[in-house]
């Protein structure tokens, strides 16, 4: 893209995160001219998902000293703009996100693989030699056999039936290479009816060898006794299969494999008939998009992973609960599906403790844990009617897409706010990495923003400004304001919290530690999610920070991992080791209001906040949603966008693909209307949805509510001047002048 941006737009959007990207997206659907800024040299903020390589990048950034003196000089600069013109003043936009604190960084394996001493080497050698005789006198054997048989069948052809010459003959005749050879050379001369005979009597010899065999008995068959009881012969106990060693890592190893890695900021999920994935299906977004579904829950207790039983099926099979418990579970869990229909069932319990309200409903202590930790992922001091409404949305979005409530992007939450980005670049927006704004141009009448100087030192104009809270000048910041953290920890581990025949997407709830209100969230992702590399696993911890994120997290990673002081892991436990981890805190404002942070802001200018502690995306689906009603009022959020298909491209000397609509085929007399209508059965496909192993369409035929608030009419028409798009009734209009 050369320099020089258009100098005019509707929206100026500060930020990829996921916020900003779709709000951004909703302005560019319904027509208006979006330039989308940011200061990183990749999407998604502080939602990002990056590779090795990136994320040492990103921790290099976060820690250099010269970034953090960086960021201490932010807002004390005086502001020099030689843009402005008369009655207008500048600010200065910060150039640091300065968004996370407290991070540090571990390694518990070592630089290098260490060397197996000379006998282990010397034995490890004469194994793998081993293996190779072996494994290639199997392969002359069975080269063996074939072409025994395919001599013995072509033979076989000429006076009897192929299928008389059975594997077990020509096996017995192949002992050598040598005899082999000769046998083969003895055919060639011998007539058809000396092989028949052959063959005659060779098959008289595996009958005798058959009886033989039946006489004697086999391990199988014990051979009977004169009462004509068969005697059970005495097996030799096979020695129990030998214990899967986990592959030992060392950082040159993960050095190589940096490109199998996405790690995740912000670990997020989404719920089945969450905000978000009605959003993807409605506006079409879906296309860009892949997901599997979670698989399992865990919960921890008495010192044990335990899988949560999540659907019907679920909870009659398992063994953890009894018949008694099996009953008192669905009767609850049936009566929270809908609760407010019911009110008599809670009243005078609104406000009071969950774990009260459980405990009165004489719910076994089994039940109140599996309820409170692992379906609702309460805090200690949630109120009931937070508590139910917790448990309404895990199990409304049950069964939609699989065994549990939850979806995972495959690749990392952070493709998401860039699904939204391509769509907004269909839509005409501009899109410019490394480049954001140096200065806001404020003007001194009205307080209004009239637009940037970017750090390319170009004035653009806007009439709306969206900015993530971190580009907000600190002149409008409020001293001391009342925001929150969050305490994030990543870890490579060698195998999975819970080992299982098949790989799977791991959420665990474990319950806040003596003194704490907030569980610890753990999110384990190998490499069927295309998380890591084959024979690792990442494992995400997250809190509400009270502290340090080591700190807050210290003990639900003692609960889970082996002692995190040794490099090499101890092969009888089943907890996993830690190869490496990252522990950092991150601002949280989602709980904020911003009256409450800025102070100052021109009236124009529109904040988003961060990811935030929440598992899925409500908070930030419904700040987008309310921040376009402010901005177009009016509009709708998000139609669905054409299919690619559909779309009739115009250049000046007429359409490049699809057929130019005549002036009768767009009459109003003949009844056609040329504006764009969308293909609902292609609409219907909807979100990439998710089995256990491969992505599906989320609202394909298997997927029960799959269609849900799909729109039932015509779409909205094609915006002018979208890059990839057409209007086909401008269109038509042209080509009804050209007729005339």
């Amino acid at each position: 893209m050369a320099d020089e941006l258009p100098s005019e737009f509707d929206a100026i959007v500060l930020g990829t995160g996921m916020a900003e990207s779709i709000l951004a997206a909703a302005l560019a659907r319904c027509g208006q001219k979006v330039l989308h800024l940011d200061r990183n040299d990749y999407y998604s903020g502080g939602w990002a998902t990056f590779n090795w390589d990136g994320l040492q990048r990103w921790i290099t950034r976060q820690t250099h000293p010269a970034v953090q003196a960086m960021n201490e000089a932010e807002g004390t600069k005086p502001v020099e703009c030689s843009k402005l013109e008369e009655g207008e003043s500048a600010l200065s936009v910060p150039q640091q996100a300065n968004t996370i604190s407290n991070l540090e960084m571990f390694t518990y394996v070592r630089e290098k693989a260490e060397e197996p001493p000379p006998e282990e080497k010397e034995a490890q050698e004469v194994m793998t030699d081993k293996e190779e005789v072996q494994t290639s006198g199997a392969e002359e054997i069975q080269q063996q056999i074939h072409t025994t048989g395919d001599s013995e069948q072509a033979t076989a052809g000429e006076g009897e039936s192929p299928a008389d010459a059975t594997p077990e003959t020509l096996a017995k005749d192949t002992e050598s290479d040598d005899k082999s050879d000769d046998r083969d050379e003895e055919e060639k001369q011998n007539s058809p009816e000396e092989k028949k005979q052959d063959l005659e009597k060779t098959q008289d010899g595996l009958e005798e060898d058959k009886q033989d065999s039946q006489g004697k008995g086999t391990l199988d068959s014990p051979a009977p006794d004169s009462s004509g009881v068969q005697q059970e012969k005495v097996h030799k106990k096979s020695d129990p299969p030998k214990k899967m060693e986990p592959k030992k890592w060392s950082m040159d190893d993960i050095h190589k494999e940096w490109r199998r890695f996405n790690i995740d900021l912000s670990p997020k999920m989404l719920f089945g008939r969450g905000s978000l994935v009605e959003l993807l299906i409605t506006s079409n977004i879906s296309r860009y998009c892949e997901f599997k579904a979670v698989s399992r829950i865990l919960t921890l207790l008495n010192g044990k992973l335990e899988q949560v039983p999540c659907s019907r099926a679920d909870v009659f099979s398992s063994k953890f609960v009894t018949v008694l418990e099996k009953r008192m579970l669905m009767k609850f869990l049936t009566f929270c599906v809908e609760y407010e229909q019911h009110p008599d069932e809670y009243q005078g319990w609104e406000e009071k403790p969950f774990s009260e309200y459980l405990q009165s409903r004489q719910l076994t202590p089994n039940l109140q844990h599996f309820i409170f930790h692992a379906i609702a992922m309460a805090t200690r001091d949630a109120t009931t009617l937070e508590g139910l409404k917790s448990t309404q949305r895990f199990l409304r979005s049950l069964g939609r897409y699989g065994n549990t409530p939850f979806l995972w992007p495959l690749y990392g939450p952070g493709e998401l706010p860039q699904c939204f980005c391509r769509m907004c670049a269909v839509f005409a927006g501009i899109y410019c990495l490394r480049r954001a704004a140096r200065e806001l141009i404020i003007d001194k009448d009205s307080n209004k923003c009239k637009g940037i100087v970017c750090t390319e030192g170009q004035r653009i104009s806007c009439r709306w400004m969206v900015m993530q809270g971190s580009y907000v000048p600190h002149i409008c910041r409020k001293p001391d304001p009342p925001v929150g953290s969050v305490s994030r920890g990543i870890f490579f581990t060698d195998r999975s919290l819970k080992a299982s025949e098949n790989e799977q997407i791991t959420l665990l709830s474990i319950p806040p530690a003596e003194g704490s209100n907030f569980p610890v969230r753990a999110v384990e992702l190998g490499n069927g999610a295309s998380a890591c590399p084959k024979g690792m696993f990442v494992v995400h911890l997250t809190s509400q920070g009270t502290g340090s994120a080591k700190a807050d997290l210290q003990s639900a990673a003692e609960k889970l991992f082996q002692p995190l002081d040794g490099e090499d892991a101890d092969t009888e436990s089943d907890r996993p080791k830690v190869l490496w981890c990252v522990y950092f805190n991150q601002l949280d404002t989602t709980d904020c209001d911003p009256s409450s942070l800025y102070t100052g802001l021109p009236e124009n200018i529109v904040v988003t906040s961060g990811p935030g502690v929440d598992l899925g995306y409500e908070q930030a689906v419904q700040q987008a949603r309310s921040l376009f009603e402010q901005m177009c009022p009016g509009e709708e959020f998000l139609p669905a966008a054409p299919n690619p298909e559909d779309i009739i491209y115009e250049d000046d000397d007429g359409y490049k693909s699809g057929e130019a609509p005549s002036s009768s085929d767009n009459s109003e007399e003949n009844g056609n209307d040329s504006e764009w209508k969308p293909d609902q059965e292609k609409l219907d496909e909807g979100v990439a949805g998710a089995s256990n192993d491969v992505s599906q369409d989320a609202a394909g035929e298997g997927a029960q509510g799959g269609d849900e608030g799909l729109p039932q009419g015509g779409g909205e028409e094609v915006p002018q001047g979208g890059e990839g798009t057409g209007d086909a009734e401008a269109a038509a209009k042209d080509t009804q002048e050209a007729e005339m």
